[in-house]
């Protein structure tokens, strides 16, 4: 039979209020895996470490992480906050930078909306079409609804908003 009493969990300590990865993880909401990810790309400066190599984090940290998720949220790229970041914590404020940013993903939320109002006017028409075909077909008899359909582009589809889409990304031919 295996006592446990013998056994005593080591914890490792780090100077001030710190905890591990899945604790700060846990307290921003994220995953471990993100938050390293933002230190790869560089939206979370670099956890330091303890001697046995473990990554520790403290409440400024989950601050930083809260802040990152919002700006993601309202749009911005990792990449593009990397370098906001890098800017501001240089010394250099991306003030204007963050306005031209913020500028462009209202003029791409502007187009997306556009795309949207036309895709809906396709669609209403469409059923309205679809509406008449039915009063004209007898009960029980095929409709053929499906081939009414008309060929769109995919104006209801698009990548994740603040994201560059495959069609920006194409050189000007």
């Amino acid at each position: 039979m295996l006592n446990l009493e013998w056994f005593q969990v080591v914890r490792w300590r780090v100077p001030g209020n710190t905890f591990g990865i899945g604790e700060a993880a846990r307290r921003a909401g994220v995953s471990p895996d993100l938050i390293r990810y933002y230190e790869r790309v560089g939206v979370l400066p670099r956890a330091p470490r303890t001697a046995g190599g473990f990554r520790y984090y403290s409440d400024e940290t989950v601050a930083r992480l809260l802040f990152v998720r919002n700006a993601i949220r309202f749009g911005f790229t990792s990449n593009e906050l990397a370098g906001f970041l890098k800017a501001r914590d240089s010394g250099r404020p991306p003030c204007h930078s963050v306005r031209a940013a913020g500028q462009r993903l209202l003029k791409e939320m502007d187009e997306h909306l556009a795309r949207l109002h036309e895709a809906r006017a396709a669609m209403a028409g469409t059923l309205a079409a679809w509406d008449a075909r039915l009063d004209k077909t007898p009960a029980g008899t095929p409709a053929h609804l499906l081939t009414m359909v008309p060929e769109a582009p995919r104006a209801t589809q698009r990548p994740f908003v603040g994201r560059r889409s495959r069609e920006r990304r194409a050189p000007d031919r």
